[in-house]
């Protein structure tokens, strides 16, 4: 526990046990601000997949206490200020044990019997100010939500060893040359045309290794993991295949070119990576590369030129000074796409 006056508000940091964090709340002792359903759910789910390995980082809560701090005694009635979906995502999870506790599948049981264990077990920082009014306490929510500098996505795919995409992204770009050599842009989340020479932007290269592991587009934000029936090994042989194919269609070093190449708008690569893998996930990995590489290469007489007239029958806008045409990225156009491409793989 630490006591230390700043800016004129007393404040202490100590650790609450989750049980009497939960406790609290259901006496009314602890109040909460907003709730949002789905941040909530991504933290419940964060924290029960990484719970069994004891691996979960959450940064301290944020309270203020109309008591007075002292030194040793903790406060009995808290006001929350940052960390409301935090602590629903731990409601959340007790009522799941509770429920879970009751099934007769000796497995889930057990299971949830060394979950239980773990949860009780659970404590959190908790930051808590004295003699703070709610109008200040609103403040520092908005402070704290809106000043802290967002880690960069580069870094955060770095850095979370956890997820088998970041693992096989980062890996892909230490290893596969090429991919280097047609540009991959580690800091921006999507890339700008014609100016921006990079055939993707890094969120751009997760979205299309999340549908050669998941066979389904993935969300653009950062999942945990995504489950693949092949190994990691497998994956990166796979992936590194369509990208060899992919540079002997159009070259590396001028395939992120949109003034002269169409391959630099991604709903057109996006739509060649579900072409190459669409309905394969039954194949074993051989037969998978196989594959890939027949249906790669029947697209050899395709004129991937920017400005031949074949992309205005897909929905697209012309924008931009160069007033360039740019195909959309919805559903339904990414589907065409790849119809138009399958046909193009039978001529």
């Amino acid at each position: 526990m630490i006591i230390h006056d700043v800016f004129e508000k007393k404040q202490m940091i100590l650790n609450f046990k989750i049980m009497d964090l939960l406790q609290m709340l259901s006496d009314q002792r602890l109040t909460i601000r907003r709730q949002n359903k789905e941040q909530i759910r991504m933290i419940r789910n964060y924290i029960l997949d990484n719970l069994p390995t004891q691996q979960v980082y959450l940064p301290p809560l944020v309270a203020y206490t109309d008591e007075t701090l002292e030194d040793g005694r903790p406060p009995t009635r808290l006001h929350l200020i940052d960390g409301t979906q935090r602590l629903q995502a731990f409601v959340e999870l007790d009522a799941y044990v509770n429920r879970s506790f009751m099934s007769e599948d000796e497995e889930e049981q057990k299971k949830v019997i060394h979950l239980m264990y773990r949860f009780e077990a659970l404590e959190i920082a908790v930051q808590v100010y004295e003699g703070m009014g709610e109008d200040e306490a609103s403040q520092l929510f908005v402070d704290l939500n809106t000043k802290g500098k967002k880690v960069a996505l580069s870094k955060r795919i770095a850095y979370d060893s956890r997820s088998s995409i970041n693992q096989i992204t980062n890996r892909l770009l230490q290893q596969h040359t090429m991919l280097r050599e047609a540009g991959v842009d580690e800091e921006k989340v999507a890339i700008v045309r014609p100016n921006n020479k990079h055939l993707l932007s890094l969120s751009q290269l997760r979205r299309i290794i999340g549908y050669f592991m998941a066979g389904k587009t993935i969300s653009s934000r950062l999942s945990m993991d995504v489950e693949s029936i092949m190994s990691e090994e497998e994956n990166i042989a796979l992936i590194s295949t369509w990208f060899d194919e992919l540079f002997s269609l159009y070259p590396a070093d001028s395939i992120g070119d949109y003034e002269v190449s169409m391959l630099a708008g991604f709903p057109l690569l996006y739509a060649v990576a579900v072409y190459a893998t669409d309905g394969l996930e039954e194949l074993s990995f051989d037969e998978k590369q196989a594959e890939v590489v027949r249906r790669m290469r029947k697209l050899a007489k395709v004129d991937w030129s920017r400005n031949q007239e074949d992309w205005l029958d897909f929905n697209g806008r012309f924008r931009g000074k160069e007033n360039y045409f740019y195909l959309s990225s919805d559903k339904r156009n990414i589907e065409a796409l790849v119809a138009w491409l399958t046909r193009k793989g039978g001529e």
